[in-house]
Protein backbone atom coordinates (compact mmCIF):
# COMPACT_ATOMS: atom_id res chain seq x y z
CA UNK A 1 0.00 0.00 0.00
CA UNK A 2 1.77 3.28 -0.86
CA UNK A 3 2.47 5.63 1.88
CA UNK A 4 -0.51 8.91 1.08
CA UNK A 5 0.83 11.12 4.07
CA UNK A 6 2.47 13.87 3.15
CA UNK A 7 6.58 13.84 3.62
CA UNK A 8 7.51 15.97 6.40
CA UNK A 9 10.62 17.70 6.14
CA UNK A 10 12.62 20.36 8.61
CA UNK A 11 14.06 23.28 7.53
CA UNK A 12 17.31 24.01 9.56
CA UNK A 13 19.11 27.28 9.31
CA UNK A 14 20.03 30.35 11.41
CA UNK A 15 18.98 32.88 9.12
CA UNK A 16 15.06 32.78 9.07
CA UNK A 17 15.06 33.98 5.44
CA UNK A 18 16.82 30.90 4.32
CA UNK A 19 14.06 29.11 6.17
CA UNK A 20 11.38 30.49 4.15
CA UNK A 21 13.21 30.90 1.17
CA UNK A 22 13.86 27.11 1.49
CA UNK A 23 10.43 26.74 2.22
CA UNK A 24 8.75 28.78 -0.63
CA UNK A 25 11.19 26.92 -3.09
CA UNK A 26 9.61 23.86 -1.63
CA UNK A 27 5.58 25.23 -1.90
CA UNK A 28 3.36 22.99 -4.15
CA UNK A 29 5.73 19.92 -3.58
CA UNK A 30 3.24 18.75 -0.76
CA UNK A 31 5.65 18.29 1.95
CA UNK A 32 4.97 19.39 5.44
CA UNK A 33 7.56 21.93 6.12
CA UNK A 34 8.57 22.95 9.75
CA UNK A 35 11.46 25.55 10.34
CA UNK A 36 14.13 25.70 12.98
CA UNK A 37 16.82 28.85 13.31
CA UNK A 38 18.85 26.65 15.63
CA UNK A 39 20.20 23.16 16.07
CA UNK A 40 19.17 23.20 19.85
CA UNK A 41 15.29 24.03 18.39
CA UNK A 42 15.88 21.86 15.56
CA UNK A 43 16.98 18.71 18.12
CA UNK A 44 13.99 19.35 20.60
CA UNK A 45 11.46 19.24 16.98
CA UNK A 46 13.14 16.21 16.16
CA UNK A 47 12.51 14.36 20.01
CA UNK A 48 8.95 15.65 19.42
CA UNK A 49 7.91 14.86 16.21
CA UNK A 50 9.15 12.31 12.98
CA UNK A 51 10.74 13.78 9.92
CA UNK A 52 11.11 12.36 6.80
CA UNK A 53 14.41 14.62 5.90
CA UNK A 54 15.80 17.10 7.60
CA UNK A 55 18.23 20.07 5.78
CA UNK A 56 20.37 21.41 7.92
CA UNK A 57 22.71 24.38 7.95
CA UNK A 58 26.46 23.38 8.63
CA UNK A 59 27.54 26.88 10.16
CA UNK A 60 25.50 28.24 12.79
CA UNK A 61 26.05 29.91 16.42
CA UNK A 62 25.49 26.80 19.05
CA UNK A 63 24.67 23.70 17.61
CA UNK A 64 26.50 23.13 14.48
CA UNK A 65 24.50 21.38 11.88
CA UNK A 66 27.11 18.46 12.23
CA UNK A 67 26.39 18.28 15.97
CA UNK A 68 22.73 18.45 14.92
CA UNK A 69 23.53 15.34 12.24
CA UNK A 70 24.95 13.54 15.65
CA UNK A 71 21.96 14.36 17.70
CA UNK A 72 19.49 13.11 15.22
CA UNK A 73 21.16 9.77 14.29
CA UNK A 74 21.89 8.92 17.82
CA UNK A 75 18.09 8.99 17.89
CA UNK A 76 17.48 7.49 14.44
CA UNK A 77 20.25 5.87 12.69
CA UNK A 78 18.49 6.02 9.33
CA UNK A 79 17.73 10.14 9.69
CA UNK A 80 17.92 11.36 6.22
CA UNK A 81 20.08 14.43 6.58
CA UNK A 82 21.05 16.99 3.97
CA UNK A 83 24.06 19.30 5.02
CA UNK A 84 23.64 23.08 3.45
CA UNK A 85 25.79 25.43 3.77
CA UNK A 86 27.80 28.87 2.39
CA UNK A 87 30.99 27.69 2.58
CA UNK A 88 31.39 24.50 0.54
CA UNK A 89 34.78 22.82 0.80
CA UNK A 90 35.59 19.31 -0.56
CA UNK A 91 36.67 18.68 3.65
CA UNK A 92 33.74 19.91 4.14
CA UNK A 93 31.69 17.84 2.18
CA UNK A 94 33.45 14.81 2.70
CA UNK A 95 33.33 14.98 6.21
CA UNK A 96 29.05 15.62 6.34
CA UNK A 97 28.86 12.11 4.21
CA UNK A 98 31.54 10.50 6.00
CA UNK A 99 28.87 11.62 9.60
CA UNK A 100 26.15 9.89 7.51
CA UNK A 101 24.44 13.21 5.91
CA UNK A 102 23.03 11.88 3.15
CA UNK A 103 23.34 14.80 1.14
CA UNK A 104 25.58 17.88 0.77
CA UNK A 105 23.98 21.25 -0.93
CA UNK A 106 26.28 24.45 -1.00
CA UNK A 107 24.50 27.76 -1.23
CA UNK A 108 23.51 29.27 -3.20
CA UNK A 109 21.41 26.90 -4.64
CA UNK A 110 18.58 27.31 -7.01
CA UNK A 111 15.09 26.07 -5.97
CA UNK A 112 15.82 23.30 -8.89
CA UNK A 113 18.86 22.25 -6.96
CA UNK A 114 17.32 22.21 -3.90
CA UNK A 115 13.85 20.09 -5.22
CA UNK A 116 16.68 17.51 -6.43
CA UNK A 117 18.30 17.07 -3.41
CA UNK A 118 15.23 16.49 -1.59
CA UNK A 119 14.10 14.05 -4.01
CA UNK A 120 17.08 12.26 -4.34
CA UNK A 121 16.92 12.18 -0.02
CA UNK A 122 13.73 10.85 0.03
CA UNK A 123 14.21 7.91 -2.67
CA UNK A 124 17.10 6.92 -0.61
CA UNK A 125 15.31 6.45 2.40
CA UNK A 126 12.12 4.89 0.20
CA UNK A 127 14.57 2.61 -0.87
CA UNK A 128 16.33 1.59 2.50
CA UNK A 129 12.74 1.11 3.90
CA UNK A 130 11.92 -1.02 1.47
CA UNK A 131 15.02 -3.15 2.07
CA UNK A 132 13.84 -3.67 5.52
CA UNK A 133 11.08 -5.25 4.69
Amino acid sequence: MPDTHPKRILVVDDEATVCQSIKLALAGEGYGIDTATSGEAALRRSNLSDYDLILADMMMPGLSGLDLLKGIQAKDPAAQVVIITGYPTDKAASQSLRMGAVDFLPKPFTPAELRAAVARALAKKAQAAGTKG
